[in-house]
């Protein structure tokens, strides 16, 4: 596509989010999953109904949005891996509760370090349904222009109905200048697509890393661009996390926040 079409397109895209930050809701415009497509997919529960999304980068962590527990105590929330169809009781499926949270420095009114790793109360059992999702280097960034994937169990539309299996959406990175300093993000330049409430969480992967974890929306759903956590930027204080487990914490018991900011 050449490019000054490029750039008109994802100026368009903003131009249709001056609302400011809307819920993370569903996959809209995407396409059903295979199964086993996404086997580092994580569906983040709460009394068996799915809020959230993450991805295993570690056989006892996941990779999330510190959003998804701004009115959440996590001590309560559960992770299941290994899900396609989230009607069946599969065999395929490992459920966890969680052992320790860490973020670093989430501002939920800015949207911004918009990241937490969740410690599982055990190790994973790799299978061909769960398996680890490859992250990027420290400040290995990912170019504007660059086709990537999402993923997600959310309804088609607002308000509606939790998607029975995943569903899946190709996207494209936006030039620098159309997002934030501290954001990758993302559009879809043929149709309306993208997503909102539900699939926070969830990793845009690119070339096969995990390059971004689902933050916020602007304006409508699937209308304007999507704005992504840069694993990226965080890599270094991932894998210090990673290799000094939490085990001498517990989840953060404290009363849930109310929620803050437009997400």
């Amino acid at each position: 596509m050449p490019a000054l079409r490029l750039l008109g397109l994802l100026a368009g895209l903003l131009a249709t989010s001056a609302a400011g930050a809307a819920p993370l809701v569903d996959i809209v415009g995407g396409r059903r999953a295979q199964p086993q497509q996404f086997p580092f997919l994580a569906s983040i529960q709460n009394q068996g109904k799915h809020f959230c999304m993450g991805s295993l980068l570690h056989p006892r962590f996941i990779l999330t949005a510190a959003s998804c527990f701004r009115s959440r105590n996590s001590g309560i929330a559960t992770v299941v891996l290994g899900a396609y169809d989230l009607r069946r009781r599969e065999r395929t499926r490992q459920t966890f509760s969680i052992r320790g949270v860490s973020e670093n420095g989430y501002d939920p009114q800015q949207n911004l370090n918009d990241m937490l790793l969740l410690q599982l109360d055990r190790e994973a059992n790799l299978t061909s349904s769960v398996a680890l999702v490859p992250l990027p280097s420290q400040d290995a960034m990912v170019e504007a222009g660059t086709n990537c994937q999402v993923a997600g169990w959310g309804s088609q539309r607002p308000r509606g109905r939790l998607s029975r299996f995943p569903r899946v959406l190709n996207v494209t990175v936006t030039p620098s200048s159309q997002c934030r300093p501290n954001n990758v993000c993302t559009g879809v330049l043929t149709r309306r697509g993208g997503i909102c409430q539900g699939d926070g969480g969830t990793p845009l992967v690119c070339n096969g890393l995990a390059h971004g974890v689902a933050s916020f929306s602007r304006g409508p759903c699937a209308r304007g661009p999507d704005f992504f956590t840069p694993v990226a930027l965080f890599r270094g204080w991932i894998d210090s996390v990673l290799n000094n487990p939490l085990d001498q914490h517990r989840p953060d018991n404290r009363p849930p926040a109310e929620p803050v900011g437009g997400l």
